[in-house]
């Protein structure tokens, strides 16, 4: 475990500590718990996009945009003058 100084302004701390209390938790608990939470949402974000990214077909990509718009053109109100 590290100790880590975190600056933080006043009425985000305030709310904070009001949302840990309500949850029984201490401020440092709340404020672990909920970095935890995005940082493992970060993770899985990057390795969900890692994968997609491993199975795309560039030239497909390119294909597809190539395609857009052919035999469908803009509404009238889609139109800019």
């Amino acid at each position: 475990m590290s100790v880590f100084a975190l600056r933080l302004p006043e009425d985000l701390k305030a709310q904070a500590a009001e949302q840990a209390e309500k949850a029984g938790l201490s401020l440092n608990q709340y404020i672990a718990s909920a970095l935890s939470a995005r940082v493992g949402a970060q993770a899985e974000a990057e390795r969900y996009f890692a994968l997609r990214g491993a199975r795309a077909k560039s030239g497909e990509a390119l294909s597809i945009l190539d395609r857009a718009g052919v035999g469908n053109p803009p509404r009238d109100d889609d139109r800019i003058e």
